[in-house]
Order: C-alpha cells, then structure tokens, then sequence
C-alpha cells in the first residue's frame, strides 16, 4: 500500500513538472508572437525594404518562425558604443553567437543598423526598446538599449549585455547583408 502510494505521488509530480515546462513553453512562444511593443511592425519576408527608417526607428520581422529586430541608431549612439564599457559582460562579443564580420563594437555590416534576434538570451522572450532616461542603471544615467520583457535584462545598442543580469549572453546576430535600401535575411 505504502510503495501503491508513493508510485502515485511520483506520477503526479512528474505530470505537473511536464505541464509546467509546456506552460512555460507556450508562454514564451506567445510572447514573442504577440510582443507588446506597439511600436515595432511585423512583417514576414527575407527581403527588407529599410529605406524608409530614419534615426530612432525599430522594426521587428518574422524570418523562418523567429522576430528580427531592426534598429537604426543615431549618430550619438553609434559614438557612444565606440567608448569602452566597462559595465558589459562580453564587451569584445568575444563569446557571442553571431557572424565573423560581427565582431566589433557595433556588431553590424552597416553602422546605423543593427540586426539580430529579436529575443532576450535568458528565456528568449521578446526584446523591446528602452530609451534613454534619467533612471540610473549601474550607477550611470540610461542611455538606452534593449531589455527583454521577461526578467527587464538589458542590451546596449549592440545587443551586448550588461553584467550582473539574467542574460549572460550578447544578443545573437543572423547573417545578413544590406544592398543600398534593403536588408536581406539569410545566408
């Protein structure tokens, strides 16, 4: 009767855990499905036309299932991610996910665009905007950048993430290129 027991809590733990991991799945696809960024434009293709974005703009598309976030930075941000941070987990991108060319402090083909998933490194939950404000974040002012709508952890222009936040991963960077005023997803 004892062992009968036992059995039958084992089986029950083991459903919940299976139905909880499933939430939690669910949970996170939804969310980058249905990002509450108003802001950002969805729209499915492999080919991007960009030549309407101007400084300040964020787009987010769906290529192969996943968000791509677009965001065209001003010339204030691309001098600031110039400076050393010394704030950033992987400041060199050093241990990122993302092509050869990427690998410097703008991590993008194009210095006014940066291009890369458009979800956090922690549980893949959807990345938005955060613009800079006057709320301190590591003792410094914001200067704005990304967080993910989960757990608030924050990117820099680059997609590189701050220390000390759940993310311990730069944002991943997909191959692409840009001809004149498209943006062209994929190998």
């Amino acid at each position: 009767m004892d062992q009968q027991l036992r059995r039958l809590r084992l089986r029950v733990a083991a459903k919940l855990m299976l139905a909880v991991a499933f939430l939690a799945v669910l949970y996170v696809v939804l969310s980058a499905v249905f990002s509450s960024n108003p802001d950002a434009q969805v729209v499915q293709s492999k080919i991007v036309d960009i030549g309407g974005m101007r400084a300040g703009d964020e787009r987010i598309v769906l290529w192969e299932g996943r968000p791509i976030l677009i965001y065209y930075r001003t010339d204030e941000q691309i001098e600031a991610l110039a400076q050393a941070d010394q704030r950033l987990l992987d400041e060199q991108s050093a241990k990122s996910t993302q092509p050869a060319w990427a690998k410097n402090a703008l991590r993008s083909r194009n210095p006014s665009y940066f291009v890369s998933l458009g979800v956090g490194t922690d549980f893949s939950c959807p990345i938005k905007l955060l613009r800079a404000s006057e709320q301190h974040f590591m003792n410094k002012p914001w200067v704005g950048g990304f967080t993910d709508e989960c757990r608030g952890a924050r990117y820099d222009f680059s997609g590189r993430v701050y220390r000390g936040q759940y993310a311990d991963e730069n944002l991943i960077i997909p191959q692409y290129r840009i001809k004149e005023d498209v943006l062209i997803l994929g190998g």
